[in-house]
């Protein structure tokens, strides 16, 4: 490992780049010695959920992952890894938003110029929706079901829980044409509107845990587990494990309780 380090080093590496990269390839030989894998054979999704459990923001995760894929073809080991983390399953923490970092948020919002572009971070905070998704809605979308206000678009569907929310979709579902774009701010727009904000505000959040917290509003709200995944986009186990968390229960104490229920 020194000798990788010395070879950046000589590259013109900075100090900071190499001290980081010290310390994820610290963290990878532990890795290796804990599940007794060699640097050649090694479960890449144990790699990705060990490092997840770490790294917990997408841009360290990135820059792991490139640490180790450095560091591998540097000892002539081929390996493409992946640089997005998991997002399922226990190995991102669930990370509860606070009222007051909602309100924080939304003031920030609130003094932004464009109207579509306010529409935009309102469905993102609100309704956990990404960028990418935003850009897939239509006005058509927007629509009630069992008249409840609700956005559905091929596999995209949210309940809209804020009612300030749901009055100004209602308002631009009666200006504009039902085949026009629910907000016609572009997705990169959004993106970076997004985390100008969340710095501004010192806020490290995430897209996906506003998606975390929608699921645990609508499971708060007492609705089954499978309803939760079908309008949450969320997988299975990501909204099973926030459920569990909500209840302060983990995954063992949930199979011990269960098994002693059926002796």
């Amino acid at each position: 490992m020194e000798d990788f380090l010395r070879a950046l080093e000589e590259e013109g590496y900075r100090k900071n780049t190499i001290d980081t990269y010290r310390r994820v390839l610290r963290y990878f030989l532990h890795f290796l010695d804990f599940y007794g894998y060699d640097f050649i054979d090694f479960d890449e999704e144990r790699l990705y959920g060990f490092f997840a459990g770490k790294y917990k923001t997408e841009k360290s995760f990135r820059t792991a992952m490139s640490a180790i894929q450095h560091y591998l073809k540097f000892k002539g080991i081929k390996r493409k890894l992946k640089f997005i983390p998991p997002d399922t399953g226990e190995f991102k923490e669930f990370r509860p938003i606070k009222e007051e970092e909602y309100r924080k948020i939304e003031e920030k919002v609130g003094s932004l110029r464009s109207e579509e572009l306010k529409t935009a971070l309102l469905l993102l905070i609100y309704a956990g929706l990404s960028p990418s998704e935003i850009g897939k809605l239509k006005v058509s979308s927007f629509g009630s079901f069992l008249g409840i206000p609700i956005l559905q678009e091929g596999k995209i569907k949210r309940f809209i829980l804020k009612d300030k929310l749901a009055e100004r979709l209602k308002e631009i579902r009666e200006e504009k044409l039902p085949v026009s774009p629910l907000v016609s701010t572009r997705p990169a727009t959004i993106k970076v509107t997004y985390h100008r904000i969340m710095k501004q505000l010192n806020l490290d959040l995430m897209v996906s845990d506003f998606k975390d917290n929608y699921v645990a509003e609508l499971l708060k709200r007492g609705l089954p587990v499978d309803i939760v995944v079908e309008y949450s986009g969320r997988s299975l186990e990501r909204v099973s494990y926030i459920n569990r968390v909500l209840n302060l229960q983990s995954k063992a104490d949930v199979i011990e309780k269960k098994l002693k229920e059926e002796k």
